[in-house]
């Protein structure tokens, strides 16, 4: 399974202006290349296919279904992906409560069975052409054909990943072909080992594109993205603050510790009037200084963010209009 989906043309222009940055990106890709993604749904198919299915698959569900596989997807986490306009990200996956009957808080005190995944990194994307006979006629079972243009592999490095120790050299590759199924809608199908089934399956993912909100009253975008690097302790972290979430993950060997934060608005009655972000999930007791993010204008390029024997490198800062 793959994350920090790409956008469908990281080129393609956008109405931005840049403020302030730390790398050399042009200012009218940065929106385009920043992204918030939530994850629909995961639908599983054999490995390998059967010649001649369709590809995408679940999109044709329930009236096209040729493999007479279960006819519905499902989503069993709560999954979101912040990426940086430098395409550094951070993936994290929590399991939706079992009960139907219980809320569905986000696990927040440390319960670390509720844990999927979370994994941190960099992507890659690049446009593919597909075999002539892919083309063509792949019917989404409402009658309608769709030749798929747009088409791209994207790779996903895990720097830090949940369900390896840190600096393992046995963490799988991680890539897959993304499918544009509508402005914000992007399905991605590949292929991985799936821990819980212990078999290797194909896959299918509907990726969601949301919209990265300003917090500030002047209006502006911003992105911060925080990097721990301390191998001869065994330990990695890595922290992306984008628009209104903030993730981070910092793992100790194999020991994994991991936060989501939210901006919620003023005017909200459930949240104190001073408070702005809220943690919303949280996996381990270790620390992160995600708080950190959320003041920009205290921070510079290169700078440390310091808790005990650990430093935190400001890797990248955007302020974007």
């Amino acid at each position: 399974m793959a994350s920090s989906r790409e956008p469908m043309d990281p080129l393609a222009p956008a109405a931005t202006s840049l403020i302030t940055a730390t790398h050399g990106l042009a200012p009218n890709h940065i929106s385009a290349a920043a992204n918030i993604s939530i994850r629909e749904y995961i639908y599983f198919l054999p490995y390998p296919l059967p010649p001649g299915t369709p590809i995408p698959y679940s999109i044709g569900l329930p009236n096209n279904n040729p493999l007479n596989l279960p006819p519905h997807q499902f989503e069993p986490t709560s999954t979101l992906v912040l990426t940086s306009p430098n395409r550094t990200f951070v993936d994290i996956r929590f399991y939706k409560p079992s009960n139907a009957d219980v809320s569905t808080t986000l696990p927040n005190e440390g319960e670390r069975k509720r844990l999927e995944w979370a994994f941190a990194g960099t992507s890659e994307s690049q446009p593919i052409s597909l075999p002539q006979d892919s083309k063509p006629s792949n019917e989404r079972g409402d009658g309608e054909e769709k030749t798929w243009e747009g088409v791209t592999h994207s790779k996903w490095t895990h720097w830090l990943d949940s369900r390896h120790p840190v600096g393992s050299p046995d963490i799988p590759v991680d890539e897959g072909d993304m499918y544009p199924i509508a402005d914000d809608l992007t399905l991605e199908h590949g292929h991985a080992f799936q821990p819980l089934m212990h078999a290797h399956k194909t896959h299918e993912e509907m990726w969601r594109d949301l919209t990265i909100q300003s917090t500030n009253s002047s209006g502006t975008h911003l992105c911060v993205v925080l990097r721990l690097h301390a191998d001869a302790a065994g330990v990695r972290g890595v922290i992306v603050r984008l628009g209104q979430y903030c993730q981070g993950i910092v793992m100790q060997r194999d020991y994994c510790t991991v936060e989501r934060w939210e901006y919620f608005a003023e005017g909200r009655r459930d949240l104190e009037e001073a408070t702005k972000w809220k943690r919303t999930a949280r996996v381990g007791d270790q620390f992160l200084p995600c708080a950190a993010t959320f003041r920009p204008e205290v921070l510079a390029m290169g700078g440390l963010v310091k808790y005990h024997d650990y430093e935190w490198v400001v890797e990248e800062i955007w302020e974007w209009k």
